[in-house]
């Protein structure tokens, strides 16, 4: 039998930390000059935060990088449903941060890698993963393998 790639989707965060070369999250930059080995799923919720918060030159460098891996990353423009957000909002997140986790159940990714202390010290019973970005560098595996 064989699996495909585990697909990850990265935080908001992520993608802002490294497009900035932020010097205090430098995990970030290099979990994006990784991307060929990464097989990354892009939601909506996430795309619209981008929009928000990146420049215009900031958000062409964004689709600049995405475009040199086509094979490798999937844009999702759909909504989630509601009740899968409102579930998210119950366990304690505030709304952008239930809705990223809505995406990532709704499209059955295992893993999100984010720098968000909120989903990583006060959400229990997640239905996946989140490490940050230096945990999951430290997992990565040589060559084509997504993480451990």
């Amino acid at each position: 039998m064989t699996t495909g790639p585990e697909w990850v989707v990265l935080d908001t965060n992520v993608w802002i930390f490294g497009l900035r070369d932020e010097p205090d999250r430098p995990a970030c930059l290099q979990l994006l000059q990784r991307l060929p080995r990464l097989y990354v799923q892009v939601p909506r919720q996430i795309l619209l935060e981008l929009r928000a918060n990146l420049t215009r030159g900031e958000m062409e460098r964004f689709f600049r990088l995405l475009n040199r891996h086509p094979q490798h990353i999937r844009f999702h423009w759909d909504k989630v449903e509601p009740a899968l957000i409102r579930k998210y909002q119950q366990l304690g997140c505030k709304l952008g941060d239930a809705t990223v986790a809505a995406h990532v159940e709704a499209l059955g990714v295992d893993l999100l890698v984010s720098e968000n202390r909120d989903f990583l010290a006060e959400i229990e019973g997640l239905p996946f993963r989140v490490l940050t970005a230096e945990e999951f560098l430290g997992g990565l595996t040589e060559p084509g393998s997504a993480i451990m």
